[in-house]
């Protein structure tokens, strides 16, 4: 978020000669005060000003009980970068012209934001990995954050290279002031490829607190970068939006595309290249799209049934019965339904290894379905697994004792517990 103010100087200046002291001229002075929209101080604010034209600038102040903080310029005419963070804010930017000697006062609006983790894409080979890792999301967005280091660190023990682990473990030991941990856990993240603005800024914090002058100056313009980053992906995917009103979806699937090119965890874009993908019969990349959104959101409805109608489209048999699995979270009736005629073709082609596959996702998303019980009783008994067909035999007759198969299923209960 970028805010310009132009400066209006209206205290008189002070002109005091001090003999013997060289000391860097001071232009100008900022009080600035810190405020959120209900116009409440917000203390402990870092304010970070920077200045292109000057490069040597670099000054960091802290607003206190009442969200006041000082800054002095040394310049005129020239522009000052100013950086706003706190966690439960949303980091933002403000730009300072600064054009005549004096002191100024300016109030600064910090809107709340979450502290939750990004909902970018998780990618892993492993499943458990994933499965910790959104176990630690989870207590992270609780404010749990012993328990989510726990959880990220066993996913990580599972995938070492899950980048998204490593940049939420970073914000973590920043809030234990764990300097030395956070920036460890900021570079692994940066090495692997994350491009969250929050890992940059975590790494910041640290390289700060830990008193590296040279790695916090480069640490901070990395900083700046990956808002500017965040921003040109912000406007390129708003340019996809601009060409899917009009109709134009083949334009706008390139510019969701273009736009997680710039940043891979701007998940509207993500979601814009599921849905537009589906639209333009790039099939393969809506599901991977979707399936990416689903990683980290499994009842994201959209890409539930983006993910489906992808894989109809494909004519992917495994990929449409994980789909149906998943779509029966917003469509029971309509995934256990889907699922039962899949599992029926199977059995009526005697493909019965396939079938007892199909029938037990119809147990996954309807574990009372009786007639599947039946089948995988039959199929079992074929198979020479005598107790595990009794499992099922006595459980389709405990659902639907008068089912016109339910005497058949005694029966053959009878002959299985004689032999």
């Amino acid at each position: 978020m970028g805010v310009k103010h132009r400066i209006v100087v209206w205290l008189c200046v002070l002109m005091i000669v001090v003999p013997g002291l060289a000391l860097a001229v001071k232009k100008g002075r900022l009080i600035g005060k810190v405020l959120d929209p209900e116009g409440n101080p917000i203390p402990d604010v870092t304010v970070v000003a920077t200045c292109e034209e000057v490069p040597g600038f670099n000054e960091v102040e802290t607003t206190n009980s009442k969200g006041i903080f000082k800054l002095d310029f040394s310049h005129l005419d020239v522009e000052y970068q100013l950086i706003f963070s706190k966690n439960g804010y949303l980091t933002f930017k403000s730009e300072q012209d600064w054009q005549l000697e004096g002191t100024a006062r300016d109030e600064f609006t910090m809107y709340p934001g979450t502290t939750t983790v990004s909902e970018g894409p998780v990618a892993s080979a492993s499943n458990q990995a994933i499965f910790s890792f959104n176990q630690g999301v989870e207590f992270f967005n609780s404010k749990k954050y012993s328990d989510a280091e726990v959880k990220f660190i066993e996913a990580l023990g599972h995938d070492p290279e899950l980048q998204q682990a490593w940049a939420v473990l970073s914000r973590i030991h920043v809030k234990q002031e764990n300097w030395q941990l956070a920036v460890d856990a900021a570079e692994k993240a940066v090495s692997l490829g994350a491009v969250d603005q929050e890992v940059w800024r975590a790494r910041w914090e640290a390289y700060r607190n830990l008193g590296d002058e040279a790695k916090t100056a480069q640490a901070l313009e990395d900083f700046e970068h990956a808002g500017l980053r965040a921003e040109e992906a912000k406007k390129i995917y708003n340019e996809g939006v601009a060409f899917a009103k009009t109709g134009d979806q083949a334009g706008a699937f390139e510019k969701f595309k273009e736009a997680l090119e710039v940043d891979p965890s701007l998940m509207p874009a993500l979601l814009g290249v599921a849905t537009t993908g589906i639209l333009t019969d790039h099939n393969a990349e809506a599901a991977t799209a979707a399936e990416t959104i689903l990683n980290t959101q499994p009842n994201h409805e959209q890409a539930l049934r983006i993910r489906y109608n992808a894989a109809l489209k494909l004519g992917d048999d495994e990929m449409i019965m994980d789909s149906l699995v998943g779509l029966a979270t917003v469509e029971p009736e309509v995934a256990r339904d889907s699922l039962l005629r899949l599992a029926f073709e199977a059995y009526d082609a005697n493909e019965l290894v396939l079938a007892k596959s199909r029938f037990l996702r119809v147990l996954e998303v309807d574990p009372e379905h009786a007639l599947s019980c039946y089948l995988l009783g039959l199929i079992t008994v074929s198979d020479g697994a005598n107790d595990e067909a009794k499992m099922y035999l006595e459980r389709f007759v405990q659902l639907a004792p008068e089912h016109p198969e339910t005497d058949s299923a005694r029966e053959l209960l009878r002959f299985l517990n004689q032999s």
